[in-house]
């Protein structure tokens, strides 16, 4: 219902900018037009990604009642002050308030999702990026995907990027076996921490590494 009232909206802004043009309307109101579009079109862009968020499940509904009835309420006015020239300040600025409630929402649910989503597979993939084939996608990979955990989303395609590349994470840990085989997870942090020794390449670990082609990355220091 939001994005329909946005867009009689727009259409509604469109002829009075056609209008303003041909009856040479004061600048003030063309200035209020000016950021009005503004504000109307991060409008459209937020609840687009927060709809996609919702359909790729990433997250729930980011949507409040009191995030709804606040952009109804404001693009409502707005919408009405368009169509008859009345557009004030006041009424720009209370469409930007609920655009910048929409942001907060936004990115106070991505902060805690993100993090949850990537820092386990940003652990992972850092532990074993020296024993995968391709070390510098690895790092790529790490990067990209720390990048996206601290970054609010702008895009539905800057959204599908973030999930293959989550997914592109997962499927290298789990060729690996590395987060599904507790004895793998232990060996390779040990190996990391200089701490691992003889007795640690039991017959299982022996096996995981020749599977993995790995016999000849591994160094144990004494």
């Amino acid at each position: 219902m939001i994005l329909e009232k946005l867009q009689i909206a727009n259409s509604t802004l469109l002829d009075s900018v056609n209008s303003a043009s041909n009856k040479h309307a004061a600048e003030t109101f063309s200035f209020q037009l000016g950021l009005l579009n503004n504000s109307t079109t991060q409008l459209e862009q937020l609840l687009n990604i927060m709809e996609a968020m919702h359909e790729k499940g990433i997250t729930p509904r980011i949507v409040t009642t009191e995030i709804k009835n606040t952009l109804l309420n404001a693009v409502d006015s707005c919408g009405e002050k368009v169509n008859d020239h009345s557009l004030d300040a006041g009424t720009v600025t209370a469409l930007k308030n609920a655009v910048d409630l929409c942001k907060g929402a936004v990115a106070a649910v991505w902060t805690g999702t993100a993090d949850k989503q990537c820092t386990p597979v940003i652990e992972s993939l850092t532990s074993l990026k020296g024993l995968v084939a391709d070390k510098t996608a690895a790092e790529n990979l790490i990067e990209a995907l720390q990048k996206a955990k601290d970054t609010t989303p702008t895009s539905v395609s800057w959204l599908d990027t973030y999930l293959s590349n989550i997914e592109k994470g997962k499927k290298i840990i789990e060729d690996m076996h590395f987060d599904s085989d507790p004895e793998v997870k232990a060996f390779i942090r040990k190996v990391q921490a200089q701490k691992a020794t003889v007795g640690s390449l039991t017959p299982h670990i022996l096996d995981w590494l020749k599977e993995n082609n790995l016999t000849d990355k591994i160094r144990l220091r004494f």
